[in-house]
């Protein structure tokens, strides 16, 4: 009887081994599956991100570009149109420290302002008011000392540059971006 026992039993470990097997078979599957489904979330994962630190960017740097496009094309007719809001109508002079003197050159291209340093500023106020530059740029000229030297911003398609000096004021000149810069630009 052993021996039936035994073969008994050695049926059902072999049948036993066989569905271990089977069960051993399913969890390889099923792990692997769950390995290749985690690989693909991954790669969509990654794919989103690339796309949206890449092509959204990109279409804003479009955007950008096509704004600054129009401020540069622009300029010119803002600063025209400042000149005429502005203008003091005053001569210039070098040593007119109490007065504001506005020379438009390049055809509207460029503007410089002096603006002497015991002038009232109104010319000042007006061309950044006109301009509508933002109230940091605005403070940053307004402000300026001798010991800043000269500044420079682009902004709106414009250059501003604007330097003090303790004697004779403030210099302040908006110029087109991509126009040269003038041959005779008052000083």
């Amino acid at each position: 009887m052993r021996s039936e026992k035994d073969s008994s039993d050695m049926a059902d470990n072999a049948e036993h081994s066989l569905q271990s097997g089977e069960k051993s078979k399913r969890r390889k599957k099923t792990v692997w599956l769950c390995l290749v489904v985690s690989a693909i979330v991954v790669v969509l994962v990654v794919a989103v991100a690339v796309v949206s630190l890449w092509v959204i960017p990109a279409s804003k740097r479009a955007e950008q570009a096509a704004q600054e496009a129009a401020d540069i094309k622009a300029a010119p007719a803002k600063i025209t149109k400042v000149d005429t809001a502005c203008d003091t109508k005053e001569a210039f002079s070098e040593t007119a420290i109490n007065k504001e003197i506005m020379v438009t050159e390049d055809g509207g291209k460029s503007l410089t302002l002096l603006s002497g340093k015991d002038s009232d500023k109104k010319a000042v106020e007006c061309v950044l008011k006109n301009f509508g530059m933002p109230d940091d740029l605005r403070s940053r000229i307004l402000n300026a000392k001798m010991d800043d030297g000269l500044k420079t911003e682009r902004w709106k398609g414009m250059d501003v540059t604007w330097i003090y000096n303790d004697n004779s004021g403030l210099q302040l000149t908006v110029e087109a971006v991509g126009s040269e810069p003038a041959a005779n630009s008052a000083q």
